[in-house]
């Protein structure tokens, strides 16, 4: 093993704040390097992060939702006790049940099913943008205002659930996040954990009232594919897959339409370019996709001896591959830390991950941020960010997205 030449320590507010020169030191000097602190291996260049997300039989996924704090017998407890059942479905579960679930999950995720809800997509946000434009003063904190509940009434639009638990339900993710992806002590651990438990028993509640009230929704049509057949879908399945969903399906996309907008606002002329002509919006979300994902790391576990950068690593070991350094590696895509939405190999990056784990979800993500960047460029032109701000980020190794952004216009 090899020790790192510059201290990693992704739970840092300096790189939480700027992940970014960071990635620039590991490219140039230490691309693959084992972290004693996290017990992993960190990797930093495309080429090596791409190569672990394809080969998913060298690289397995079982450790994708692992804490990195070891659970406590007290947490233990507050699960069993709970009822917690949350299992290896898609994000965390290798072969053959991730073919399967993802089969199955996949055939109910149809087209028709996501351009059912554009229409009802374009009304949210036309709602939730109204207030903004009226107030009498002109500056908000648009996460607040738009980015952070939006993502989650679109997700309930799609499995059915009211948006009356969206206060809850977020709650609940980022209980989630820090829980899993953060570092929590063990007291904060145990508290998390009965927000987990909350967040599992209205998954499991939703899921049984669809069972026997069947409706037009996403979460229906997994019951109805599963026609009482568990070699198809279990019950238990279903409910992990909408929990997943509850979590990857908003938390993701939270972050990602913030750090669009912050992108953006950098230099207002971004944002007016889009505004005469929405026409550019797609492209720009490819690129403020690499140029800024939410989804800084993705986890595997090696099953069998590898070599990768040069280095010799052993099967059981931990991986941490770091999408955000991948998105801006300079061997890949030309001066990677400028904004160039006319870049051709902007779909390249990694941010919806690649191989059998690509993101479901990606079409129902990317038309949500073209609705909403569409709206949100038309209704405030002249917006730009509000001066002296200190953006805060959840301290986890891999979702990322400031909390609270002002912005005037």
């Amino acid at each position: 093993m090899t020790c790192p030449m510059h201290a990693f320590d992704p739970f840092d507010k300096g790189y939480l704040a700027d992940p970014y020169a960071v990635y620039a030191r590991l490219h140039a000097d230490q691309p693959v390097f084992f972290s004693e602190e996290l017990g992993y291996w960190v990797v930093s260049r495309y080429d090596d992060i791409k190569q672990v997300l394809r080969d998913a039989q060298s690289y397995a996924s079982r450790n994708a939702t692992d804490p990195f704090t070891p659970v406590s017998a007290e947490t233990a407890a507050v699960f069993r006790a709970g009822g917690y059942a949350m299992q290896r479905v898609l994000l965390n579960a290798d072969a053959p049940v991730h073919p399967r679930v993802r089969r199955n999950v996949a055939a109910a995720f149809t087209p028709q099913r996501v351009a059912q809800l554009a229409p009802r997509i374009e009304a949210l946000v036309a709602r939730t943008i109204a207030p903004i434009i009226a107030l009498p003063v002109r500056e908000v904190d648009i996460v607040q205002a738009l980015t952070y509940a939006l993502p989650a009434e679109v997700i309930f639009l799609l499995i059915g659930m009211d948006a009356d638990d969206v206060p809850a339900i977020k709650a609940g993710s980022e209980s989630r996040v820090v829980f899993t992806w953060g570092k929590p002590t063990a007291e904060q651990q145990v508290a998390l954990a009965h927000d987990m438990v909350d967040f599992w028993q209205r998954a499991a509640a939703f899921v049984s009232k669809r069972v026997e009230e069947p409706r037009d929704d996403y979460t229906s049509d997994l019951i109805r594919l599963r026609n009482g057949d568990d070699a198809v879908l279990s019950l238990g399945e279903i409910t992990s897959v909408v929990f997943g969903l509850l979590l990857a399906g908003h938390e993701t996309t939270t972050g990602f339409l913030t750090n669009a907008i912050v992108q953006l606002l950098r230099d207002p002329a971004r944002w007016q370019a889009l505004a005469a002509d929405p026409t550019g919006i797609p492209a720009a979300i490819e690129e403020l996709l690499r140029l800024d994902t939410s989804v800084m790391a993705m986890r595997r576990v090696t099953t069998v001896d590898v070599t990768l950068g040069g280095q010799h690593i052993a099967a059981g070991s931990n991986i941490l591959a770091l999408i955000g350094a991948a998105n801006h590696d300079p061997a890949h895509f030309v001066e990677p830390d400028f904004y160039d939405p006319t870049r051709s190999d902007a779909r390249d990056h990694l941010s919806f991950g690649y191989g059998t784990h690509y993101c479901i979800g990606a079409p129902l993500a990317r038309l949500e941020a073209q609705i909403v960047l569409r709206q949100l460029v038309q209704a405030l032109p002249t917006a730009h960010g509000a001066p002296d701000q200190t953006m805060e980020y959840l301290p986890n190794t891999s979702f990322r997205g400031a909390r609270s952004v002002r912005i005037r216009w």
